[in-house]
């Protein structure tokens, strides 16, 4: 398949990419700025996401119920989202619809009113998520998990923590905002039915005298520790299990990727098929890939019963001490054939493209071509997994359990 990729960077520092999408009637574009909730700062986490919510609420000459208007009117399907890493602003639109739209965006970034009249309703806007979230208990459980296993303040919920959040003011998030939304570091992609030259003099327009402001510097404490029993009265337990991988810009993240995706990926993977269909011990057990820039984790959960919980964590710390040198080809062509048939498909929807390519750039300082990307698939054999699994053992294991009881670790693979 034949791609069509472009990239270009503004004096300022503003990265733009792009894919042309040629049998599409669609283009998405996405904003993606450097002010993510690893900018927090102590006992403010959720500040970035009510800054997320506040950019939304009036920009530029436009209130806050005129931006949706004008957004909505000219039929673009909008999102906002902050990350680790990044706050987001997007929108998908029939391509004629995207010089009307780029101002608005333009605006959010640029020009946000952050007027303290709208303060209240967008903290509890916040609030109201938080509370629907920490009502989890396997939302919970991963939560823990990831403040434990990546460095402070990586692994902090970029949703917040509802007793801080309760706690700042508007100043704050002016604040934050004067700091972290900035041109260097962000990353405007766009992909469907494009005029890429267009868009870039577009884009220079909006963009192109944005003073560039200083990075701020995230600094990075420890880990927490190893284990963590999360008090919860309830009949059922959740298990949370992470250990260190490779980041996605490393090569050897397709097989730790892969690795993980054998041993619980699906409904045919092994610990589905071990924990949930052979024994019973289970209704959801799962295996994958997470991945910052710098940071990548390996990630189990399983949701149980309380009676059944302990026996739940020591077969599934058994599947994974028991997944070197047992691979097999059928396995990891099951695999092999779910990934590329992802990718295959994420090229009908310019809204996965925009996000796709975004990422990419961030991780590599790239894009690459869904050939190079199906090649590396390609290229992957149950020889490099297991001598990427024999390299690579698994070692400090961080492991949550939520529920009634704290469960005993064994130290067959956490040592």
């Amino acid at each position: 398949m034949k791609q069509t990729l472009f990239s270009a960077t503004l004096d300022n520092g503003v990265v733009l990419v792009g894919e042309e999408l040629p049998g599409l009637e669609s283009v998405a574009v996405a904003f993606h700025t450097p002010a993510g909730a690893v900018h927090d700062g102590p006992e403010r986490c959720g500040l970035a996401t009510l800054s997320g919510e506040m950019m939304l609420r009036g920009a530029g000459d436009r209130s806050s119920r005129e931006v949706v208007e004008t957004l909505e009117g000219a039929g673009v399907q909008w999102s906002q989202a902050v990350s680790t890493s990044h706050a987001s602003f997007a929108g998908a639109m029939v391509a004629r619809q995207l010089p009307a739209a780029l101002p608005i965006y333009a605006d959010m970034l640029r020009r946000p009113r952050l007027e303290a009249a709208e303060f209240a309703n967008a903290r509890q806007m916040v609030l109201q998520n938080l509370a629907g979230t920490e009502d989890d208990p396997s939302h919970r459980a991963m939560s823990a998990l990831r403040q434990l296993h990546y460095p402070a303040p990586w692994g902090m919920p970029s949703e917040g923590i509802s007793t801080q959040v309760e706690a700042l003011g508007v100043e704050a998030v002016r604040e934050f905002v004067a700091h972290n939304v900035r041109p260097g570091g962000t990353i405007i992609s766009i992909a469907g039915r494009i005029d890429w030259p267009d868009f870039v003099a577009r884009a220079e327009s909006l963009f192109g005298d944005w003073s560039p402001g200083a990075a701020t510097a995230v600094p990075t404490g420890p880990r927490g520790p190893r284990f963590r029993h999360v008090p919860h009265d309830s009949q059922q337990t959740h298990i949370a299990l992470a250990w260190s991988a490779p980041p996605y810009r490393s090569d050897e993240s397709y097989e730790a990727s892969a690795a993980l995706a054998i041993l619980g990926g699906g409904t045919s993977a092994r610990l589905f098929t071990e924990v949930r269909e052979r024994r019973g011990l289970c209704y959801s057990v799962s295996a994958g890939y997470q991945t910052l820039r710098d940071h990548a984790a390996a990630v189990c959960y399983s949701g149980t019963s309380a009676a059944r919980a302990q026996e739940t964590l020591d077969v599934m710390l058994g599947e994974i001490g028991r997944l070197p040198g047992t691979l097999t080809a059928e396995e990891l062509d099951r695999v092999k054939a779910r990934a590329k048939s992802g990718l295959v498909m994420q090229q009908e929807s310019s809204a996965s493209r925009a996000n796709a390519i975004a990422r990419q750039w961030y991780h590599l300082g790239k894009v690459r071509t869904l050939a190079d990307e199906l090649a590396r698939y390609d290229s992957i054999t149950v020889d490099s997994i297991e001598a990427w699994l024999a390299a690579n053992p698994v070692r400090d294991m961080s492991v949550v359990s939520l529920g009634r009881e704290p469960l005993e670790v064994t130290h067959a693979v956490s040592a």
